[in-house]
């Protein structure tokens, strides 16, 4: 069975259970922390002390908090990821990008990162954080984070590497040279 643009039903269902899966384990484990912590600078949990901890945060920028001072960034970031699902899409079912599982993967992964923290933005105004990464003996502090920005990176890398690589084409066949009549004489 085919799938819009061509595409067959296997890598339609790939993109799909990735970019649903990692939406739905976004807002669920976002729901979890924050029910369990409260808002932001209220607790702090520690997994590995001095690396690694759990600490809601609030940011209305876009990675990074990148952009938080805009006024309506978070209306002007959650119309970016529509726009980005759009071309996704786009890309993927006309464009036949999704014929490429590894292109099909990283999509489903950016799709699902754009999807959970727009949905942030559109229901909260914001955005919910709340992984933070430090290690204190080299003085390394992460700006805190969620799974669906671990998502954005990892799509975006892969893309990266997938552009990055050698293009392989079949080796040319020999040639055999042409005999003209002249060379027999």
């Amino acid at each position: 069975m085919r799938q819009p643009g061509g595409v067959g039903l296997g890598r339609f269902l790939l993109f799909s259970t990735i970019a649903l899966g990692g939406l739905a384990f976004d807002l669920v484990t976002k729901s979890m922390v924050f029910a369990r912590i409260g808002p932001p600078r209220t607790a702090v949990v520690t997994l590995v002390p001095r690396i690694l901890e759990l600490q809601t945060s609030q940011n209305t920028g876009a990675l990074w908090g990148l952009g938080a001072g805009l006024p309506g960034s978070s209306l002007i970031f959650a119309g970016l990821s529509v726009v980005a699902a759009i071309i996704i899409c786009y890309w993927l079912f006309f464009l036949h990008a999704a014929s490429s599982r590894v292109l099909t993967v990283a999509l489903g992964l950016i799709m699902a990162g754009a999807m959970g923290n727009c949905y942030d933005r559109l229901v909260f105004g914001h955005v919910r954080d709340f992984v933070h990464f430090h290690v204190d003996a080299i003085g390394f502090d992460c700006a805190i984070f969620n799974f669906a920005d671990n998502m954005l990176v990892a799509g975006a890398l892969t893309l990266v590497l997938y552009a990055m690589r050698p293009e392989t084409h079949p080796a040319p066949s020999p040639v055999e040279p042409v005999q003209t009549d002249a060379a027999v004489e």
